[in-house]
């Protein structure tokens, strides 16, 4: 118990420090103009509407490629499934590089842009980091939908057409009813990533609260408007938490007793059009992205040094991200036990507190704990130990919730049956419960990785002055406008996010469920 106290403080430290800082530090009259003033309702509209477009457009593209991909008479099945999810691994400030580069005069896009008569620089603002968002965020929607649709009975669908609706409505009714919590977790999913993205919306010049956050912090050096600022935007995020929760309701499948039967459709004619439209979809977020990288590393040829901008921020990354995830899984392990076997308002209490930092930015998250080292310990200003603390405390919800389902699955008989032969409680759970974790561990491990290994808002602020990740030698190359030397590091990045995600995938029996 003491130990999961002492987690969840951890996991509290942000938004109690942003608390104390923007509100006990303030003067009464700056925060009351902070809130009214015109250019924070600018910010707040724009991150407000950026994330409303980005959800409404992901949403319906997902449910349209999940509707494709579910179809049995869809032309190879599981590659278009494989190649529906592959843009998880592109992290959005790698595309905002790869488009802002291609649509420049000297990119691969840069004669048509040129023969439209659009001046330089045109891609950037409101609707190209929505475009940006839009194409690499959606499988995070994706993901829940086909799911949901893999679930789905038909059941409600032949109801529905007993009551004298076209086949068409009734499987558009009967399939929406079931799916509708899905659709709207992958939504919020997309909200939530869209008020919390730093890279894409700096590179493309559009500010939201989280880029005015970082050039408060960074170029005014302004603190106390930098912590109202993110109060305000953990503020924006935890009422769409809340509008989020009265939307999800519950599947319209409900629990019934019999057994289910699937959900089967054809797409009929429209199956090659959707396999076009899976293809050039796939062409934006995929090939365009990896042969603009490898057109720019064969521009620098044997000028860029790859010591410097490859192995030395991938030895770092990796390193980074493994410390994170082993850290954030043995910190979830007690929290996990204690919520799963220890039913009480206290263990609720915990499990939500931890599941704090996975609602809150990543610069959000730095910024409070660079306040804090500075605070109470100055030794740990920008070190590594600071880094991973930042890690854990944004993505250890990821790694509570498999330990969590693992504990949930695991028979308590076994155990029970160890108590009553006379084994102890760490010998129970080294040789019981450990082993029955071990798939949820592994999940856990690399959900918190593929996380750890992308993250940038976090790693800019709380990182020692002169070292790099593969995340933020990106972001340096791109800010200076160097693209060749971005190469290396982004397609890097994108072979390890795509290594873990197809492992991710195939764990979770994705592909099993799209045969």
């Amino acid at each position: 118990m003491i130990s999961c106290l002492l987690i969840a403080t951890l996991a509290l430290t942000p938004l109690v420090y942003l608390i104390i800082r923007a509100l006990g530090e303030s003067e009464a009259a700056r925060v009351g103009s902070f809130l009214s003033s015109g250019r924070t309702l600018e910010h707040a509209g724009r991150s407000i509407g950026l994330a409303a477009v980005v959800t409404c457009s992901s949403t319906v593209l997902a449910f349209l490629l999940a509707l494709c991909t579910g179809a049995i008479d869809l032309p190879f099945r599981r590659t278009c499934t494989i190649l529906s999810v592959c843009p998880l691994a592109i992290p959005c400030y790698v595309g905002a590089t790869v488009y802002i580069g291609a649509f420049s005069p000297e990119g691969m896009l840069g004669g048509i842009t040129t023969g439209l008569g659009l001046r330089s620089g045109w891609f950037s603002g409101f609707w190209a980091s929505a475009f940006i968002l839009t194409i690499f965020t959606y499988p995070l929607a994706y993901l829940p939908i086909r799911a949901g649709m893999a679930s789905a009975d038909r059941s409600l669908i032949e109801a529905s057409r007993l009551l004298g609706r076209s086949n068409a409505r009734a499987w558009m009714s009967g399939m929406l009813a079931q799916v509708r919590s899905s659709i709207t977790a992958g939504a919020l999913m997309v909200a939530l990533y869209t008020l919390s993205e730093f890279g894409a919306v700096s590179m493309l010049r559009c500010d939201t609260f989280t880029r005015v956050i970082y050039l408060e912090y960074e170029s005014a050096f302004d603190r106390t408007g930098a912590a109202l600022s993110s109060l305000a935007l953990v503020l924006l995020i935890g009422f769409v938490l809340v509008i989020g929760e009265r939307f999800r309701g519950r599947n319209g499948s409900g629990k019934t007793g019999r057994s289910r039967r699937p959900a089967l459709w054809r797409l009929g004619r429209w199956r090659w059009p959707g396999l076009i439209a899976i293809l050039l979809l796939t062409g934006i977020t995929l090939v365009l992205p990896v042969t603009s990288l490898f057109a720019w590393w064969g521009r620098a040829g044997e000028t860029l040094a790859l010591a410097d901008a490859l192995v030395s921020p991938l030895l770092t990354s990796l390193s980074l991200a493994t410390i994170a995830g082993v850290v954030s899984v043995l910190f979830a392990l007690p929290v996990g036990v204690l919520v799963a076997r220890h039913h009480s308002p206290l263990a609720t209490i915990i499990e939500r507190i931890t599941h704090v930092g996975f609602g809150l930015p990543g610069i959000v998250v730095g910024l409070a704990l660079v306040f804090t080292s500075l605070r109470l310990l100055p030794i740990a200003y920008q070190s590594w130990s600071i880094v991973i603390a930042g890690y854990v405390i944004l993505f250890l919800a990821q790694a509570t919730g498999p330990i969590r389902t693992g504990l949930d699955q695991t028979p308590r008989p076994i155990e029970d049956a160890a108590r009553t032969l006379g084994a102890n409680w760490a010998r129970r759970f080294r040789t019981v419960t450990l082993p029955l974790l071990a798939p949820g561990m592994t999940s856990a491990f690399l959900l918190v990785f593929i996380s750890s290994s992308k993250e940038l808002p976090s790693t800019l602020l709380l990182a020692p002055a002169g070292t790099h990740t593969l995340a933020t030698r990106v972001w340096q190359y791109t800010e200076e406008a160097m693209y060749a030397e971005s190469a290396p590091p982004a397609l890097t990045l994108i072979a390890l996010s795509a290594c873990l995600v197809a492992t991710l995938v195939w764990r979770e029996g994705l592909l099993e469920k799209a045969r």
